[in-house]
């Protein structure tokens, strides 16, 4: 009787075939988590083990009393759009304005607004999606936060009540 060469062999490659199956499916798993994903966006701090959310700027524009009205204009060329905020309350010379896309950090933008006389405006590329809103001064003291759904334009924000 002659001996089979060992690739032959029906338990050599019952060994080997799961094996070379685990590397892989290991690779194409690397392959496919690509690029670590992006943080979240908030004020959160991690204290001893647990990650809580810092609520001062919220309560500092509760004491303010500040309240806020966001109103996208209509589609300009491309995807700009006005945006307009009346503040009422505090009046700084400026305004930041974030919106936040919940899980594409390319599609997130801030922008200084220019107070004038309706209140503030400035320009932005809004996507209509699903977007967190948030309004500070430019110094970062205070904020107010919102969610602005799919196909709203006009978006009331008041300090203390949740987003």
């Amino acid at each position: 009787m002659t001996e089979r060469p060992w690739y032959r062999h029906f338990w050599v490659w019952f060994m080997l075939v799961p094996l070379v199956g685990s590397v892989i499916a290991g690779f194409a798993t690397l392959y496919l988590a690509g690029a670590p994903p992006a943080l979240v966006v908030d004020d959160f701090g991690k204290i001893a083990m647990a990650v809580e959310l810092d609520q001062q700027r919220d309560q500092r524009a509760a004491a303010l009393g500040l309240g806020a009205r966001l109103a996208l204009g209509p589609q300009g060329a491309g995807s700009s759009r006005i945006a307009s905020i009346s503040l009422s309350g505090a009046a700084p010379e400026r305004l930041r304005l974030e919106l936040i896309h919940p899980t594409l950090e390319q599609m997130d933008q801030q922008v200084l607004l220019k107070r004038s006389a309706g209140g503030y405006t400035g320009t932005v590329t809004h996507a209509d999606t699903r977007l967190h809103v948030l309004i500070s001064d430019e110094q970062g003291t205070w904020r107010l936060a919102g969610i602005l759904a799919p196909g709203q334009a006009v978006l009331d924000l008041k300090a203390g009540s949740p987003p």
